[in-house]
């Protein structure tokens, strides 16, 4: 097997809750020894959760988003408020390239951890800090979960149906988003790194990342002084372009003919080939003035089929079209099985379970996905042998809840 391209580096990890882990997991499955700061005292949110943990029995150990999230790190536990802890963190980092945090402004400074402290101890340190509003500006000291944060971005001012009030998206999408997007600016860095032999400071915002999501809004705004409010699933442009109920509890399909060869295919597909020739149909701006009794018409085919029925027949006669899945139909897609979009993670609490690999594959390259760590599994690892402390000075560590 080929060495991963992050062999060799190591991230002090000082990110919690969702973007931060989601970061730090990617550059843990390519290969970077991922250190997670912790405490038993304020464990991860995640850690904790909100629900029952595996099986219904909670746990610190236990808990479905920790476990996803934080596979393949190494877990100390400090008490952050000793100042030995900090003396700890800093020679840790002295030994390491990349530190991440995604905490609200001036937690890193209480730590006295801030950048230019941080370059003090080791000049060519790849630092990233996440927050809501970023590390400068007026709202700086604004601190905020994705949904929060997704107010802020536009996007609900977006979603929803027409005339309706703004709708968040489904989950913390922001987050997710961020933890992607803050994987490859840190490679970037240590590209950069590699060539020049400099540090870098990479200070990343929640809610630009996911408001430059939004182009075509912000475009029309800035360009025609048009705000653009929520439609559902129409398009400007396009019509029929909707998701239409099927068979079955809840079963939907995503249709869109987006030119006339595709409007054209679809009435053939689904049996009315006289829709071709109707005046109300006939081109796409009468398409679009029509799309309310449009709509209803199409859903009368699919409503008769299955959700991946319709999906086979649409593709099949060249009409864009697709099954909206719900988490059930996800896992259970033969083609992300077959791709090995779900990988098997094996814990030692909650045996083997399902997680998404990350959303790519390399030729010559295999990620490296191991389970979640148990609260404090590598205090002796990190102490012992990264650190070089004996036995005993570990223990009166312990003893004085240095760690914890």
């Amino acid at each position: 097997m080929s060495k991963l391209p992050l062999e060799g580096i190591r991230v002090v990890d000082f990110t919690w809750v969702l973007s931060g882990p989601t970061c730090t997991a990617w550059l843990g499955a390519l290969g970077a020894e991922v250190i997670k700061i912790e405490s038993t005292t304020r464990p991860d949110t995640t850690r904790v959760g909100t629900a029952g943990g595996f099986q219904g029995v909670g746990g610190l150990n236990r808990m479905a988003t920790f476990n996803i999230l934080n596979y393949g790190k190494k877990s100390l536990t400090l008490n952050m408020k000793n100042p030995k802890a900090i003396e700890i963190v800093k020679e840790i980092i002295k030994k390491s390239d990349v530190v991440v945090d995604s905490y609200s402004y001036g937690v890193m400074e209480r730590f006295c951890l801030s950048y230019p402290e941080l370059k003090e101890l080791k000049p060519d340190l790849v630092v990233l800090s996440k927050s809501t509003l970023g590390r400068t500006g007026p709202e700086k000291h604004v601190f905020g979960f994705g949904t929060t944060a997704l107010s802020y971005t536009g996007l609900p001012s977006i979603t929803g149906y027409l005339g309706g009030e703004p709708r968040m998206v489904g989950g913390t999408w922001p987050d997710y988003v961020l933890g992607g997007h803050s994987a490859f600016s840190i490679m970037v860095a240590l590209h950069h790194r590699q060539k020049t032999g400099e540090g870098q400071y990479i200070d990343f915002s929640m809610v630009e990342a996911a408001s430059a999501m939004i182009p075509e809004a912000l475009l029309e705004y800035t360009m025609n002084g048009r705000v653009l409010e929520p439609q559902g699933n129409w398009d400007d442009a396009v019509a029929p372009h909707n998701v239409y109920r099927c068979k079955g509890e809840d079963k939907w399909v995503a249709i869109a003919a987006t030119n006339e060869d595709e409007w054209r295919a679809l009435c053939r597909a689904i049996g009315h080939p006289e829709w071709i020739a109707d005046e109300r149909f006939a081109d796409a701006y009468s398409r679009l003035k029509h799309r309310e009794e449009l709509d209803p018409l199409i859903e009368e085919w699919t409503q008769e089929r299955t959700h991946v029925e319709a999906t086979e027949i649409l593709q099949a006669a060249g009409v864009p079209a697709g099954p909206s899945y719900n988490v059930e139909d996800l896992v259970n897609d033969p083609h992300l099985k077959e791709r090995g979009f779900f990988i098997e993670l094996t814990h030692p609490e909650t045996g083997t379970t399902l997680a998404p690999a990350l959303p790519l594959r390399y030729s010559t390259i295999v990620p490296r996905y191991l389970p979640a760590p148990l609260i404090g599994e590598h205090n002796q690892y990190v102490l012992g042998e990264i650190l070089g402390l004996g036995q005993e000075e570990i223990q009166q560590l312990m003893i004085e809840e240095v760690v914890l």
